[in-house]
């Protein structure tokens, strides 16, 4: 059987990826990725709080503030490193190369 604070923790995650996915406006094919990052990052933030006994805003055993951020910051790291990481380009969409030793005519 599951600890209860499991279950805040799934509500949480989705909670906050409905927000980021809200505040972005876009609904893009990264979302699977978003959604681990948040799970991750609210079992994280929770953990975090729970050892160095910060107590704001808990229910339970789940520390709701610290999840919350925890969440939001690996959704956003997460983004930032996609955004960082070089573009994949198909081998359609790639113009011909020019040859160096061809230079274009002036006038």
């Amino acid at each position: 059987m599951l600890p209860a604070w499991w279950i805040w923790a799934v509500a949480s995650a989705v909670a906050n990826l409905a927000v980021l996915v809200l505040i972005r406006g876009r609904w893009t094919r990264r979302v699977a990725w978003l959604a681990l990052a948040s799970m991750g990052g609210t079992v994280a933030g929770n953990l975090v709080a729970g050892r160095i006994g910060l107590e704001i805003l808990t229910i339970g055993g789940f520390h709701l503030v610290a999840a919350t951020i925890g969440a939001q910051l690996a959704m956003w790291v997460l983004i930032l490193l996609a955004a960082a990481a070089p573009a994949r380009r198909s081998p359609a969409a790639t113009p011909p190369e020019v040859g160096q030793d061809e230079v274009p005519p002036d006038r």
